[in-house]
């Protein structure tokens, strides 16, 4: 299956089996940019391209860990 950047139009292929039913984040590998996609049986559902602001909140919820910094 290929999808077209939504950023630089480039097509991006995604023949991979993990990609039959994906719900995640996508790198067009010509302009860079990410997208977040949801494909179903290797049918594309939904695109959106993401900006750095929300990619980054992402990751951060995701890996950041609570730090303590009371002063005791």
């Amino acid at each position: 299956m290929d999808i077209k950047c939504l950023n630089c139009g480039r097509e991006i292929n995604l023949d991979h089996a993990v990609f039959e039913n994906y719900k995640g984040t996508v790198k067009c590998f010509s302009c860079s940019s990410m997208m977040e996609v949801r494909i179903r049986e290797t049918v594309l559902q939904e695109a959106s391209l993401l900006t750095l602001k929300k990619y980054f909140a992402g990751l951060r919820d995701k890996y950041a860990s609570p730090i303590d910094r009371r002063v005791s």
